[in-house]
């Protein structure tokens, strides 16, 4: 029998629970009243024992939504190769992509600035959903430029990532040539996708690829910000842009001439 105050005792059992994933990152936690009864005490009991977990940073409370357990971040290298499922995967973080929606659309102005088109040339845009560990961690909207990848789409159904699509249409080596990184809050259907709170932020991440000289993709990426921490290869970009020949892609929308940049803004 467990010696010591009860609401201790409910530490102890939720804190066991977290530990052996019976509880999982980011899942919403049963309501006081229902933890009540499953422990036998009363809710007073629950509340004063996730105030001392959410203290020892194990549990997030959300006014209006409920308690979960907080997320573990997980590290996203940002370099010129590595791509996002190259990240989880290299973890031993079980990798899930799914495709919300894709459309062939015209060439805004911004997206001809980024992919060096004409207004209104055919663009591929591509939304997915990605996952860790079967947790919503990233909303991509990518677009493709439709003459340089043609068949992607095809390619893509099945292949989980897009470096895997642009191998099979024969894009093999391409490489990030700049990256931007700001934060908001998220939109209602953000938060719904990935699961989270519309008062917690999201990371925004815009970049644009190259196949040597000619741009491939321009991405923009909405992450949940609790679960990911971004570290920078300064050694990978330093590399990237000694090895580098020929002058910087023009673009007219680029935020940085540098062919391998990176900003944060938060």
């Amino acid at each position: 029998m467990f010696q010591g105050k009860r609401w201790e005792f409910v530490r102890s059992n939720i804190e066991e629970a977290i530990a052996s994933r019976r509880f999982r990152p980011g899942e919403k936690l049963p309501n006081d009243l229902e933890l009540a009864l499953k422990y036998g005490v009363n809710r007073h009991t629950v509340r004063y024992a996730i105030r001392a977990l959410e203290q020892e940073g194990l549990l997030r409370v959300e006014q209006g939504r409920g308690t979960f357990v907080v997320e573990h971040p997980t590290p996203y290298l940002l370099s010129p190769q590595t791509r996002l499922t190259d990240n989880l995967i290299s973890q031993g973080r079980l990798a899930r992509r799914k495709i919300l929606s894709a459309a062939t659309i015209p060439a805004d102005e911004r997206l001809a600035g980024y992919l060096d088109l004409q207004a209104r040339d055919d663009v591929l845009r591509i939304d997915t959903l990605s996952y860790q560990d079967e947790i919503p961690i990233v909303i991509a909207h990518s677009y493709f430029p439709a003459k340089r990848t043609p068949g992607l789409l095809d390619k893509f159904s099945g292949a989980n990532s897009i470096s895997t699509a642009l191998r099979r249409i024969g894009i093999d080596d391409y490489s990030q040539q700049w990256v931007t990184i700001s934060a908001r809050l998220p939109s209602a259907q953000e938060a719904r996708l990935l699961g989270m709170s519309t008062s917690a932020p999201v990371f925004v991440k815009e970049s644009l690829d190259c196949s040597g000289p000619v741009p491939i993709k321009f991405g923009e990426n909405v992450l949940c910000a609790p679960r990911i921490s971004f570290r920078f290869d300064f050694k990978e970009i330093g590399s990237a842009a000694q090895s580098r020949t020929g002058k910087p892609q023009s673009g007219k929308a680029q935020p940085n001439k540098s062919k391998s940049s990176a900003s944060l803004k938060v």
